[in-house]
């Protein structure tokens, strides 16, 4: 079952104070560098950013002790992402009394590129550059991470393993998905 912790007068469920001043050895968001969000996101077309979401999810059930379930909250991401955002912004404001991350902004560029799907060809490519909605929230995140963690911990910076396979590969099919994109577009 999806539940979600008293709200509060924002609509967020916003953390506790105190417990964001104490110091932590996890990191309260998931840790990503913004060059590996970006080459992830356009070499999977995309689907980086369910893993993305699924994760930040798994971070704020974690820290926050709620009732929900984070592949609930990933696979329905259109309903959920706003929330994602404005957790991670009002976390900063919980931690720093302010936030510069324009969460509400940013949620809704990343609508209006995802809808660009429905564009005629060649327009839809425009949905792949809707990850650069997502890198401020990110940028926001990994400052937070910083700021909170007491311990060093992995910030995810290289891209190893199964992710070089998934750049090879969707790479590939990425630059033959624009080719024939534009190719189908000048017909």
């Amino acid at each position: 079952m999806d539940k979600a912790p008293a709200l509060g007068k924002d609509g967020l469920h916003p953390p506790n104070p105190a417990a964001v001043q104490a110091r932590s050895s996890l990191p309260p968001f998931f840790a990503v560098s913004l060059a590996k969000l970006a080459i992830m996101n356009l070499c999977t077309l995309g689907l980086y950013q369910l893993y993305w979401f699924h994760e930040n999810w798994r971070c704020i059930r974690r820290r926050e002790g709620a009732d929900f379930s984070p592949a609930r909250r990933t696979l329905l991401f259109p309903f959920f992402y706003h929330a994602c955002f404005g957790r991670i912004r009002a976390f900063d404001r919980a931690l720093n009394g302010r936030s510069r991350l324009h969460s509400a902004w940013l949620a809704t560029g990343y609508l209006v590129m995802n809808l660009a799907d429905l564009l005629p060809e060649p327009w839809p490519l425009i949905t792949l550059l809707a990850f650069a909605f997502v890198l401020p929230v990110q940028a926001c995140a990994n400052r937070l991470n910083a700021q909170v963690c007491t311990v060093p911990f992995d910030r995810n910076t290289r891209i190893r393993g199964w992710n070089w396979l998934v750049v090879g590969v969707g790479g590939a099919l990425l630059i033959v998905g624009i080719v024939a994109a534009f190719h189908e577009a000048q017909r």
